[in-house]
């Protein structure tokens, strides 16, 4: 009887475990499972798959139940005949209080039973509660990780639509009522599955908790915040990977010492006193700070003027700075304006060479420890977007060839065919990043489809995976901008007839002069001027081309920062002393908005 297999899931009963994380999503599995010690396929039945490995020692599964109550159920009742005890759900829900924000963390601690799975099992009286040393495990992880989370009563319904689109259905009266209703009462967030879980858990007598990564806030967008939908569940996915670690050493506190660390694990086993459970130590993140902003918003005055104050030392997050006799166009800053202050990645590259993301945040990340082991304080400074994210939210990149034949290749069917055609074929196999994409997007495509064949991996789950191991640093990131834009518009426009007295034509001539790469080529500041330099315009009209170029550039990079929730803005044209405000920041004095 052993070796039959459970009619949905298809393990046998010998290959069961006590304990399991749930993800609803079939992709997020291999996800997961690396986290854990000799990870390796179960089975794939419809929409449970399943991988096992080990933590602590402790045999581990990883299923995904699909969407909703009934699959979610069928999976946790055929795990319990396999022997589970202890299972996290890991998944995604829509905020309903304006505290969620859309990358928060919620772990439930109740859900309102308004899906109809739970009621096979329980008369509606009966609460559905999570377990209480689940949710204790889960929010400790959450914060021993640093991720904002919530914990609450989140609301179970078995229709998304009938949430997301009420006015279309014939019972729309009833679903805004409940909605307001659930608002009124606190209920943090909308998901699909916890009800039916944590009911089926006490029926069965094991240990059910989830945690839920927030993907948007439909409230928050009715009030007109400008949040950004957040798709990126590698927070949720550590923080069950590690509750479900602490829950292992709780059970069996004798392993925390002779267990091996997962080289996933960027934490060490504490030492604990007899018959104490023994959980992950947290490690010592180290300081670090960062100014960003639109360009010529003032970060590298301010960057000076802290360095000078906190024995900081500048690390430029400039695309184009790093590159050799560029001065002027990328506004690098002079010896004089450096005031003595080292100021690292300017001026080290020759323009005909490229440079990568994955490049900066290598450099990078040498140069901030060479100064933390010199006692001293970084301070990234700079508008490049990408680089700052990717090295403050400890992006890692994978170390593959490129495939220059397939990506010629991918190119010339891009021309020919159009994007349309290769989204199309994109999504097939990573419909995640298809969906952010546009027909125009043709290096991304082609980059999207290079990194699938070449790999075997979708762009989607190598970000995933990019960003498992939380950020080393303790960061505190300090945005400049403008209450009102024509001021900043205003200062990008002297800037550019600043850079004209001080010589930016004969260094953009000079610049044309050898060959280039293509990423030097892009800088604002040089190609504007080309076409006067080639005698097609006049001064005046590339001049005013560079000016729009450049507010263009700046209203992109705000674009870009305001989805960062963790940012302390200053109004540089209503703040008497930006560099007194900034420090006001850093001593503590002041507290970032989550919402701002």
């Amino acid at each position: 009887m052993n070796e039959e297999k459970l009619f949905h899931i298809g393990l046998t009963r010998e290959q069961g475990a006590k304990y399991a994380i749930l993800p609803g999503d079939p992709g997020r599995v291999p996800l997961i499972a690396a986290y854990l010690d000799d990870a390796q396929p179960l089975a794939a039945n419809r929409e449970f798959t399943s991988w096992c490995g080990t933590l602590y020692g402790e045999r581990v599964i990883v299923m995904s139940t699909g969407i909703g109550g009934p699959s979610a159920a069928i999976a946790l009742e055929e795990l319990c005949q396999a022997g589970l005890q202890t299972a996290i759900r890991s998944g995604t829900c829509g905020g309903i209080q304006e505290e969620v924000v859309p990358g928060d963390i919620i772990v439930p601690t109740a859900a309102v039973r308004m899906e109809g799975t739970s009621k096979e099992y329980a008369p509606l009286e009966f609460p559905a509660a999570a377990d209480f040393r689940v949710v204790k495990a889960l929010v400790g992880a959450a914060e021993q990780n640093g991720f904002r989370v919530h914990t609450g009563i989140v609301q179970s319904k078995d229709s998304f639509y009938g949430q997301h689109d009420p006015e279309q259905m014939p019972v729309s009266y009833k679903l805004k009522h409940k909605w307001e209703a659930w608002k009124r009462l606190g209920v943090l967030a909308s998901e699909m599955e916890s009800a039916a879980l944590f009911t089926v858990a006490a029926a069965r007598h094991v240990r059910v908790g989830c945690v839920l990564h927030a993907l948007w806030n439909q409230e928050r967008k009715r009030k007109g915040y400008e949040d950004r939908d957040d798709f990126d569940v590698s927070a949720a996915i550590k923080t069950a990977v590690d509750a479900m670690k602490r829950l292992i050493l709780e059970d069996h506190p004798e392993r925390a010492g002779s267990a091996p660390v997962h080289v996933s694990d960027s934490t060490a086993v504490m030492e604990t006193q007899e018959n104490t459970p023994a959980v992950p130590a947290v490690p010592k993140k180290k300081k670090l700070v960062a100014i960003v902003g639109p360009t010529a918003s003032g970060k590298t005055a301010l960057a000076i003027e802290l360095a000078k104050k906190y024995n900081g030392e500048v690390v430029s997050a400039d695309s184009m700075q790093i590159y050799k006799g560029m001065e002027i166009a990328s506004a690098k800053p002079t010896e004089e304006e450096m005031q003595g202050i080292p100021h690292h990645l300017m001026g080290f590259l020759d323009p005909s060479e490229t440079f990568s993301v994955s490049d900066f945040v290598r450099l990078a990340t040498e140069v901030i420890e060479d100064i933390l082991d010199r006692g001293k304080l970084p301070i990234v400074c700079g508008g490049a977007g990408l680089y700052i994210r990717s090295l403050l939210d400890n992006v890692t990149f994978t170390a593959e060839e490129p495939d220059e034949a397939l990506r010629k290749e991918l190119r010339a069917r891009y021309e020919a065919e159009g994007g349309e055609a290769l989204l199309t074929e994109l999504a097939s196999f990573d419909p995640e990043t298809a969906a952010k994409l546009s027909p125009k997007d043709g290096k991304r495509i082609v980059r999207a489809i290079e990194i699938y064949r070449t790999t075997g991996i979708t762009m989607s789950e190598q970000i995933s995976l990019s960003k498992l191991t939380p950020s080393p640093y303790d960061v505190t990131v300090i945005g400049l901008t403008f209450a009102d834009r024509q001021n900043l518009y205003d200062r990008i426009n002297r800037r550019v007839d600043e850079m004209l007295v001080r010589g930016l034509l004969p260094e953009a001539d000079k610049f044309y002069s050898t060959e280039k790469s293509v990423t030097s080529s892009a800088a604002i500041g040089y190609k504007e001027l080309k076409p006067y330099l080639d005698g097609k315009i006049t001064l005046e009209a590339a001049t005013e081309k560079l000016k729009m170029e450049s507010r263009r550039y700046a209203k992109r990079q705000i674009t870009w920062f305001k989805r960062d929730t963790y940012i302390h803005w200053i109004e540089v044209d209503r703040c008497e002393d930006v560099a007194a405000q900034a420090e006001a920041i850093l001593d503590g004095n002041v507290a970032a908005a989550a919402d701002e």
